[in-house]
């Protein structure tokens, strides 16, 4: 029992260090095994906040980054739906020109109407596009297509958006917490209007348009392919700052996951040496311990 008494404030004392060395080994083998410092933020002390405001903010830039990339998809199609049309309406500036310049008659007569028909059907498909389940050109993201020209009366004078089944609100999409972009174009912009009833009063004409009302044609699908490369005109600065905006996230997540990682990840090399030495001195921590509880009062006697 002497024996006991003089060992066991040393014994304690040598115990609780080894203990505690192995606890410290416990938590590196766990870092060591995952890759981080705590498995939860409890574990993180002061940076627990900070590693959250992180990952809030870093969750917030990749939805930014997803609207945009979105909005981008949707404004690459409509600058592609609009090419198209540039392209119809000045196929079809040339047929007109050709027919003020040469064969009056037959330019006004069945082929031209025909012409014009078939123009007609291909810019209200092109106005009518969809990307995934919404149409592009209807304002907000909707199931009806935004042009129906069913019913509709043409008189070259007077504009008429009698077709339009959409809606008055123009697409923007938010990038950041302080910058949206707009870039939406509805069917009822002035150049679609024009072209439309140009192509419409030509193709329900059966050849009796006079030269005044081929020329007034003619007029109107000017002006239509001249604000029709206008709208692409706006479509490509909408482009440039979408894919800004998306550049401009990407890099803010690179920094922020940085951060993150700075905060909730350990470094796996540093914590093998540290290991290693926990481990030197556990080994030596025990060997000492054995050495005091083989200790009696015959030692302390010699």
């Amino acid at each position: 029992m002497t024996m006991r008494v003089a060992t066991f404030a040393m014994n304690r004392q040598m115990l609780a260090a080894a203990l505690n060395t192995q606890a410290k080994m416990a938590d590196m083998q766990l870092q060591e095994a995952s890759g981080v410092i705590s498995t939860d933020y409890g574990g993180l002390g002061s940076n627990a906040r900070k590693l959250i405001n992180l990952e809030v903010t870093a969750e917030r830039s990749k939805r930014y980054e997803a609207a945009a990339s979105d909005a981008a998809t949707r404004v690459e199609s409509s600058y592609g739906a609009l090419g198209n049309m540039a392209d119809l309406l000045s196929a079809v500036r040339v047929q007109l020109t050709a027919a003020q310049s040469g064969d009056a008659n037959d330019a006004s007569g069945t082929n031209l109407v025909a012409y014009a028909a078939n123009a007609l059907q291909e810019m209200t498909s092109l106005l009518n596009t969809k990307v995934g389940e919404s149409y592009l050109f209807s304002g907000s993201p909707g199931t009806t297509s935004p042009v129906d020209r069913s019913g509709v009366a043409v008189d070259l004078d007077t504009p008429d958006t009698s077709y339009y089944q959409g809606d008055s609100n123009t697409l923007s999409v938010q990038v950041s917490q302080e910058q949206s972009v707009s870039y939406g174009i509805n069917a009822d912009a002035a150049p679609f209007e024009k072209a439309l009833r140009a192509l419409g009063a030509l193709a329900g004409s059966d050849g009796s348009l006079t030269d005044v009302d081929l020329a007034a044609v003619l007029d109107l699908v000017v002006q239509a392919v001249d604000g029709v490369a206008g709208l692409q005109g706006g479509v490509a600065l909408s482009s440039a700052a979408l894919d800004r905006a998306v550049e401009t996230q990407q890099d803010l997540q690179d920094f922020y996951s940085n951060g993150i990682s700075s905060l909730r990840d350990v470094d796996v090399t540093a914590v093998a040496v540290h290991l290693t030495a926990y481990e030197t001195q556990l080994q030596a921590s025990y060997a000492a311990l054995a050495k005091v509880q083989s200790l009696s009062l015959l030692d302390y006697l010699r």
